[in-house]
């Protein structure tokens, strides 16, 4: 393995599920490009000394390509941030019709308590298929959850720029 200074060290993860990582090579302590490296992570801006695995590799930095911030020759720092959306479906069952509810909440200190509401009724007279209920509740949910937090989003343009936001 070889690399130079501004190229991409890829790490895979042993499951399919894990994301990769990735950071960029800002020193290389071996000799003619060889490990180990000094890598700065995209996902946290932390930088560590790598002595690469069989589970690594070097991609070339592509000159031209724009990623240069100022004098350090490196591209920016990425940020990654995760969100989780919890999902709570319940069923109601009263004379042979059933009402299915789902709630999902978005689960991030920026909106605490932006939830999404779907419901789903099965007639009595429908076959009794209870996931085609749970889907359609948990979808109708989603649906609200992602206009609301569009909403959000729509007020913070107002907020920061005072031009509505116009979707495209």
């Amino acid at each position: 393995m070889r690399a130079q200074i501004g190229d991409r060290l890829v790490i895979e993860r042993p499951r399919d599920s894990l994301p990769s990582r990735e950071g960029v090579v800002v020193e290389i302590r071996g000799a003619d490009g060889a490990p180990p490296y000094r890598v700065r992570w995209l996902d946290d801006g932390h930088e560590t000394l790598v002595y690469p695995g069989p589970d690594a590799h070097v991609v070339p930095a592509v000159p031209g390509r724009g990623e240069d911030s100022g004098t350090s020759g490196l591209p920016p720092p990425h940020t990654t941030k995760r969100m989780n959306v919890d999902i709570v479906v319940s069923e109601e069952n009263e004379d042979g019709s059933v009402r299915t509810l789902a709630e999902a909440e978005l689960s991030a200190d920026e909106w605490a308590n932006l939830r999404g509401h779907g419901m789903a009724r099965k007639h009595p007279a429908d076959v009794d298929v209870p996931e085609i209920g749970d889907e359609l509740a948990v979808s109708r949910a989603l649906s609200d959850l992602a206009r609301k937090l569009r909403q959000v989003a729509a007020d913070d343009i107002v907020d920061h720029t005072g031009t509505p936001w116009q979707p495209t």
